[in-house]
């Protein structure tokens, strides 16, 4: 029974998040961050191989949030936090050079074929979907490479920031990071680097 009034305390201190305004834009830049990183860092793992016992599980901990949130950007279109939907709410402003984000952008910067990224696109979400956010008895292949996932992670952060500032060119008030591509990447691998010896 007090376990019981203990957990309805909880849950219903969790009621003020119904009423937080949450930024569409910062979860489209956080979860094309967290994927970047965990795909650096599990990188940085993988070719360390670093002796102590829990790197194993740390690297397997980065593999599945470069899934988990790479899919949460380019997996499953009904989710909110797709592309598409993002893209389809908010558009570059009129006279902005840019264009609006879309698959086509992504192929180009792999150097692919339509064909062959949704195959990756497929594999990425059947991996999500039968060993990381579920779990089907059954094989499911080997686990995909997470290099196209940093990628066309770093490429969709690179449009954000590319309409956060068409938007601050047409006279919005907008922030963006100021931080290059390039900078976020050596960050990420410098915070690996300094503990994973």
């Amino acid at each position: 029974m007090q376990a019981d009034r203990g957990a309805g305390r909880f849950i219903h201190s969790l009621s003020f998040m119904k009423n937080v305004d949450i930024d569409p834009l910062d979860v489209q830049f956080g979860l094309a961050h967290d994927c970047i990183r965990a795909c650096i860092f599990a990188d940085h793992i993988q070719k360390t191989k670093p002796k102590a016992s829990a790197w194993p599980s740390l690297l397997d901990m980065c593999y599945s949030d470069a899934i988990m949130s790479w899919n949460a950007i380019f997996g499953t279109d009904s989710q909110d936090s797709h592309w598409k939907n993002w893209v389809a709410k908010v558009s570059p402003p009129k006279n902005s050079p840019l264009r609006p984000f879309h698959r086509s952008m992504i192929v180009s910067c792999l150097n692919t074929t339509e064909t062959a990224w949704m195959h990756y696109h497929q594999r990425m979400t059947e991996f999500r979907n039968k060993r990381l956010a579920h779990f089907v008895h059954a094989p499911v292949g080997d686990p995909p490479n997470i290099t196209w996932a940093l990628h066309s992670a770093c490429l969709y952060r690179e449009w954000l920031i590319s309409l956060v500032r068409a938007y601050q060119d047409a006279g919005f008030s907008v922030r963006a990071s100021e931080k290059t591509g390039q900078e976020m990447l050596e960050q990420f691998r410098a915070q690996i680097a300094e503990i994973c010896i």
